[in-house]
């Protein structure tokens, strides 16, 4: 073979072999975190680790990273969509908030439309194609003499996350959740349900604006995440009075109202009623 057809024959070989390695793998560059590579060749963060066998996050400039999927590793993907919360996911797929930040190498809970979130386990096709604004519809058929007579807060009650021990959106941590979140937009009117006299209206921790009233017979009504509080304190109210404007005042993800009902300061289930 003449020298020059022996220089031809090794630039073709390794333009096919780069070819065929890039494939594989990516060389890493300045800069570049598990993360960034995983959104520019669409793979996960923690599929990354388990292809590599890596125990860190820690990389070098011209550290090979192998892409080709595990045949042992099997999962599937969500894409952020607006109104996505890592709460919302969780709840959708049955997977822990923690897991989901854990395998997906998240250090906050703050997603991005577009992102792909790893499961971390199979799911069903049809179970992908959701919107994180799937809700349950409010029911409340109280036989107690006092609270069937209470009304609705908002005109069209749809729940967004229900009484009870949750992953909190925001602490990332599970907590008792003391009422349900009510689906509202910015600015949507909220009623007085019963009618009482307001106790508290301003800022209070965690629940950013808020309004409680007591109405009677050792029952209180909360209100929280408030955009606007249109009653002032020792004011009385009747039922089905506008007393404020929802919001995302406070520990919140996203606008809705946190409504809860107390009896003697301690929270009941209002979806049981």
């Amino acid at each position: 073979m003449r020298p020059i057809q022996k220089l031809f024959f090794i630039i073709i070989t390794s333009i096919i072999l780069i070819s065929c390695s890039n494939s594989k793998y990516y060389t890493v560059k300045k800069g570049d975190t598990l993360y960034s590579i995983s959104q520019k060749r669409n793979i996960s963060v923690s599929e990354l680790k388990e292809i590599n066998k890596l125990e860190n996050n820690l990389l070098y400039s011209g550290q090979k990273v192998y892409l080709k999927s595990s045949k042992n590793y099997k999962g599937s993907y969500h894409t952020v969509s607006s109104g996505d919360t890592l709460y919302s996911i969780s709840k959708k797929y049955n997977v822990n908030v923690d897991r989901l930040k854990k395998i997906n190498d998240l250090k906050s809970n703050t997603l991005y439309r577009g992102d792909k979130i790893y499961l971390g386990k199979m799911v069903n096709k049809g179970d992908l194609n959701y919107n994180s604004s799937s809700t349950i519809t409010y029911k409340s058929n109280s036989k107690n003499p006092v609270l069937k007579n209470f009304g609705k807060p908002l005109k069209k009650m749809v729940v967004n996350s229900p009484y009870g021990y949750r992953d909190h959106p925001v602490l990332g941590r599970k907590i008792l959740h003391t009422g349900v979140d009510l689906k509202a937009y910015m600015n949507t009117p909220v009623y007085s349900p019963h009618s009482g006299v307001v106790t508290y209206a301003g800022w209070m921790n965690g629940y950013g604006k808020i309004v409680i009233i007591d109405n009677g017979n050792n029952y209180e009504t909360r209100f929280a995440h408030l955009n606007r509080i249109l009653v002032k304190k020792g004011q009385k109210v009747k039922k089905g009075k506008v007393i404020a404007k929802s919001g995302k005042t406070g520990r919140v993800t996203g606008p809705h109202l946190h409504y809860e009902i107390r009896y003697k300061k301690q929270p009941l289930n209002p979806m049981k009623l």
